[in-house]
Order: structure tokens, then sequence, then C-alpha cells
């Protein structure tokens, strides 16, 4: 399956270390960057990671992080450093990787990145989509007005979702948790709106082991809510992240 972002950019100041590294990167499409102006010229939307020499730049990947961060919120960054230096604060790699850097450790870890940038640009997507499908909704009762821009909104967030299920397979539960937890955002609002609002739109139960949403008990909240639609398990830790815009039911894409 076509992922829909597959560009690596590789931020390196040794020459040799990012020819080396763009050949063992042979699957996908990668750009080498020497300095920042050839950053700039690599880097856009269509990235999905970016290996970034924490040299590059003149010792401050700070601008390159920044532009990553604001343009392309998708994009994963694994950060390259020498193993007596200290991991830059605030932590803003996804995954850090230590020199000597051999070949079968970078394409593993940037196999796993590509697929949590593409499981991230999906989901935001579909989000996105069933959100159009819950106005159109709530606007028409049910029953929406411009049939033909709704049933192009259904089509395409079925196919997201038929792209999530391909992907999903391909990803640990790690993988899926961080990127939920990438993508949530702070609840504002008020408190007991906001509480009833939450409990409406939350599952009865995990998907995975059973255990009932609806009861609180003195072991913790039984699911906790980690971002619109998504909610992860206070037992088995499964994360539930697909919004059904006509039901209101989250499950997840394991398919």
């Amino acid at each position: 399956m076509e992922l829909p972002v597959s560009t690596v950019v590789v931020c390196e100041t040794n020459r040799t270390r990012a020819d080396l590294y763009g050949l063992w990167l042979d699957g996908y499409d990668a750009r080498l960057a020497l300095t920042n102006a050839q950053f700039d010229e690599a880097f856009d939307v269509g990235v999905a990671v970016l290996v970034l020499d924490d040299s590059f730049g003149g010792g401050d990947p700070g601008p390159v992080l920044d532009r990553v961060e604001s343009a392309a919120p998708h994009c994963r960054v694994l950060g390259v450093r020498d193993r007596d230096e200290p991991e830059p604060e605030p932590r803003r790699y996804h995954q850090a990787i230590e020199r000597p850097v051999f070949e079968g450790d970078l394409v593993e870890r940037v196999e796993t990145l590509s697929h949590r940038a593409n499981y991230h640009l999906l989901l935001d997507k579909y989000y996105r989509t069933t959100v159009l499908l819950s106005v159109y909704e709530w606007r028409a009762d049910g029953d929406p007005t411009d049939e033909e821009r709704y049933e192009r909104l259904l089509d395409r967030a079925q196919r997201l979702r038929e792209y999530l299920k391909g992907i999903r397979p391909r990803m640990r539960d790690e993988d899926v948790r961080a990127v939920a937890e990438s993508i949530a955002v702070p609840e504002v609002g008020d408190g007991d709106t906001e509480a009833r609002v939450e409990t409406k739109y939350r599952p009865d139960e995990c998907a995975r082991c059973g255990r009932d949403w609806t009861a609180s008990g003195g072991d913790g909240d039984a699911a906790e809510k980690l971002g619109a639609y998504v909610w992860r398990c206070g037992d088995c830790g499964h994360v539930d992240m697909r919004a059904d815009p006509s039901h209101r039911r989250v499950s997840s894409f394991k398919g």
C-alpha cells in the first residue's frame, strides 16, 4: 500500500555520513541536507521523517525543529547524537539514536516513525472529515440538504478509514498510543458541561478487555480521555480512537 507521505530528509553536517544514510534509506525518497539552506529547500509537507544530527545548524537544531513543528506536525524526528552527549531539553525528538549508527537500527527506526507519521496524518484528516459530517447532520437534523457534498464526505471518510486499517497491522500498540498522545489537545470549557459531553460520546466499555467505562472505581479512572474521540482504557491500556459521525461511537482501527 502506497503511503501518503514517504520522504525522508537527512540533516547531517558530515557529507560521508549523509551519503551513507541516504544509501541505507534507498526504499524512501531520501533528500540530503548539509546546511540550513539545503534543509529549507528539501523540507516540505510531504516529509514523513527527519533524521537530524544534533550538531546541525552550528549545534542549534532549534530553527529546524521549529519549522518541522509548524509546517508539518505529522513529521517525526529521529535525532542523532554522540553517546556521551546529554539529550537536549526540552525533548523535541520523537526518537534518538547514538553514534555510531548502524544500518539495521536506522532503517528500523525510520520505518517505525514513517508509519507513525502517516497514521497521524491520516487520523487528523479522518477526524476533520467526521467533524464536517457531524456539522452537516446537525444542521440538517439528520437529513443533509446538500446530498452530493455529504456523499463526498462519506466517501472520503471511508477511504481514510481503509487507509488507517491498512497501516494499523504494521504498527505496535505503543506506536498507536504515541500518535494518540501527540495529537491530543487540552480541553477548554465549563467543567460540568464538558463532563456531560465527554460522557455522552465515550464508549460504554473497552473494546479489548470489556472494562465498564460508565462506572468509576477506587482504583482510578476507567477510561482516560486523550483527545477528541480518543480514550485509553485504565485496565489494559487499549486506545479506542475511531469516531463514527452517525452514531458517535468510538472503536479501534485494528479492523
